[in-house]
């Protein structure tokens, strides 16, 4: 793990005041020893402590990152537990989508705060995300700045790597779950400013791995629902080169919002995936077996737009960073 932390300025606060504490502490009280106990299932040879962490692997690596910053990806004034988790699963929620098992994470964080309460806070988060999904951190970067926190996960191929652009004219479209969930999770959470059981599926959001290894076996493709999902379905359209026709009676989504809200928002992370007509059957099977629910929403057409109840719909009104 870099080590890279600036002494700042601080302004002056209430009484009683935050003990500020070194970069090196930090890293060895609060950004250590997270999901160690798993490293050696998932073949992780060195963790947090060198210049780089040791991977052992026989099949495919599957890597990916993202960022979320304070006042775009969580809201001012979260508790870092919150903002630490949310970063970690929808980093995660990518190798959901791609059928993986994950294996490690690492983590950038960037952050003007140096105190005991504010790190306690954020290692929470990441020793339930560890928990939760069975991986270690491994290591990451520290810096003074703007609120951001960066997440790389690594995995492995489970058994057949889901793709985006492997769907196929006649493939039919699934969705994991009802949409909706975190939009209104964050509605609630701005209101109330506390962890409930409406604001838990914002704060506390899931990453479908086991969902995801269910149906690589079966699927053509898949992608998950970060952006908002008729945004998501148009990365699917367009890199496998089909369109899609949906059914809006037959989307699930939250009753507390309308349909219009629950096909652009992001934040909810389920999957759509698609399925080819033959594997559908085994797949049900598989699904019920293993007490999975999943929803047909349309069908996949040579028409490279999507249509909603037969009519051309927009897939630009989903989240953008730019």
């Amino acid at each position: 793990m870099c080590r890279r932390w600036y002494g700042c300025q601080r302004s002056i606060r209430k009484i009683p005041k935050l003990k500020a504490i070194s970069e090196f502490k930090i890293i060895e009280k609060y950004l250590s020893n997270i999901g160690t106990s798993f490293n050696k299932k998932n073949k992780v040879l060195i963790g947090v402590g060198d210049d780089a962490s040791v991977i052992s692997l026989s099949k495919n690596l599957i890597v990916s990152t993202d960022t979320s910053l304070e006042g775009v990806h969580f809201p001012k004034g979260i508790k870092p537990e919150y903002a630490a988790y949310r970063a970690c699963v929808t980093a995660l929620s990518d190798l959901a989508a791609m059928g993986s098992h994950p294996l490690a994470f690492q983590l950038s964080l960037s952050t003007r705060e140096n105190n005991h309460k504010f790190f306690s806070s954020f290692k929470k988060g990441l020793n339930d995300f560890s928990n939760d999904y069975k991986i270690g951190l491994t290591g990451g970067d520290l810096v003074r700045g703007q609120y951001q926190i960066s997440v790389t996960v690594i995995g492995k191929q489970h058994s057949k790597i889901l793709l985006r652009n492997n769907c196929s004219v006649g493939d039919i479209v699934f969705l994991s779950d009802q949409l909706g969930n975190g939009l209104l999770g964050m509605q609630n959470f701005k209101k109330f400013r506390r962890k409930n059981n409406v604001s838990s599926a914002y704060l506390k959001p899931k990453a479908l791995i086991n969902y995801g290894k269910t149906i690589a076996e079966f699927a053509s493709s898949a992608i998950d629902v970060s952006d908002g999902f008729l945004q998501d379905l148009g990365h699917l359209s367009k890199a496998s080169k089909v369109g899609f026709e949906l059914s809006s009676s037959s989307i699930p989504y939250n009753s507390n919002l309308s349909l219009k809200q629950c096909l652009n928002c992001g934040d909810d992370y389920q999957l759509i995936f698609t399925v080819p007509k033959k594997n559908i059957q085994s797949l049900t099977k598989k699904m019920k077996k293993n007490k999975f629910k999943m929803f047909e929403v349309g069908t996949s057409i040579q028409t490279k737009k999507i249509f909603l109840d037969g009519k051309i719909t927009s897939i630009n009104m989903g989240y953008k960073h730019f």
